[in-house]
C-alpha cells in the first residue's frame, strides 16, 4: 500500500498537480490588497533561544519571568497612502537558518512580503524602534524606501566602536531619501493612523509606533521600551545601559505609560514570546 501510494505521488508530480514548493507559487500570484483603512501584518522574523541567566540583566529573577525566549517580529502598516515596515529582523535573509547571536529565524523578510504582494521596492517608508541588530538586520533591502530617523540614533548608528550594532545591515541608509524626525511625534501619513513617537534611552534615538486600527482599535508597537512583560507587570528598573541612559528609559516608560492610559491604546512587547505566539501572523492581519 505505502508503494502504491509513493507511486500515485510521484505520477501526480510528475502531472504537475502538487508543487513542491508551494509557498512560491502562491507568492508569484499574490497582488496587493487594496485598503481603505490601515492594515497591520506580523511578520515572523525569527527569535533568541532561552536564556536562563537572562532576566537577571533586567532586574527580574528567573522565576519570576514565564518564559525567558524573546521573540522578533517585524511589522507591515498597509494604508491608502502607502506602506510603513517597522522593525527588519535579526538575521539578514542571506543568511536564514543561521543562528547568530542566541537568536535564529526560519522565513525569510521578503518572502513574507512576497506572500501578500510585496516586493522592497512596493515599501513607501522604514523605519526602527532602533539601531541594535536585531531591529535592523534587513534594512539595507530597504534603502530605496524613505527612512524615517531621528538625529540621535542616526548618530548613534553611523559612531562607530559600537558591539551592539552591525552598519554592514544598514550602511546603504546613509545615502538613502530619510526625514530626520526632529519632534516628539511624526505623524506618518498625515492623517493620524500611523505615529512614531520619541521614546530615548534604550539607545539614544529610540522610538515607538502607534497604530490606529479601525476595527482593533489603536496598538502600540513598542520596540525595547520593555523585553519582557514582567518588566512592566512588576515594575522592574530598566536594564543598565552602557549605550544609552537608565534616567531617559524610566522617563519614556513614565510618558508611554501615561499616554496609553489616556488613550486606551494596547502595547505590544515585540520581544514578548508567549503574546507574540498568539498573534495573528501574516497572511492574517489587523485591521
Amino acid at each position: 500500500m505505502a508503494s502504491l501510494t509513493k507511486a500515485v505521488m510521484a505520477l501526480a508530480l510528475a502531472a504537475g498537480l502538487f508543487s513542491s514548493t508551494p509557498r512560491a507559487a502562491s507568492q508569484a500570484a499574490a497582488k496587493k490588497p487594496t485598503v481603505s483603512t490601515p492594515r497591520l501584518y506580523v511578520f515572523d522574523c525569527g527569535y533568541f533561544f532561552a536564556r536562563e541567566n537572562a532576566p537577571a540583566a533586567y532586574h527580574l529573577q528567573r522565576e519570576q519571568v514565564a518564559d525567558t525566549r524573546m521573540s522578533v517580529p517585524c511589522f507591515l502598516v498597509v494604508h491608502p497612502r502607502g506602506t510603513l515596515l517597522w522593525d527588519l529582523g535579526v538575521i539578514p535573509d542571506a543568511r536564514i537558518g543561521e543562528t547568530i547571536g542566541g537568536a535564529t529565524s526560519t522565513r525569510t523578510l521578503k518572502s513574507q512580503l512576497a506572500e501578500i504582494g510585496y516586493q522592497p521596492a512596493d515599501v513607501t517608508y522604514v523605519a526602527f524602534s532602533h539601531a541594535h541588530k536585531d531591529h535592523s538586520a534587513n534594512a539595507n533591502d530597504y534603502a530605496g524606501s524613505v527612512w524615517l530617523t531621528r538625529p540621535a540614533e542616526r548618530d548613534f548608528m553611523f559612531a562607530g566602536n559600537n558591539p551592539r550594532v552591525d552598519p554592514a545591515y544598514y550602511d546603504k541608509l546613509k545615502t538613502s531619501r530619510a526625514v530626520v524626525i526632529d519632534k516628539d511625534e511624526y505623524d506618518v501619513f498625515g492623517d493620524g493612523a500611523v505615529i512614531l513617537k520619541a521614546a530615548p534611552g534604550h539607545t539614544p534615538g529610540h522610538q515607538v509606533a502607534i497604530v490606529r486600527l479601525a476595527g482593533t482599535g489603536p496598538i502600540m508597537l513598542c520596540g525595547d521600551l520593555y523585553h519582557y512583560p514582567e518588566e512592566r507587570s512588576l515594575h522592574a528598573d530598566p536594564p543598565d545601559n552602557e549605550q544609552g541612559s537608565v534616567e531617559q528609559t524610566r522617563e519614556s516608560r513614565r510618558k508611554i505609560e501615561e499616554y496609553v492610559q489616556r488613550t486606551k491604546t494596547k502595547m505590544w512587547i515585540e520581544h514578548d514570546f508567549i503574546t507574540n505566539a498568539s498573534l495573528k501572523k501574516s497572511p492574517a492581519y489587523y485591521e
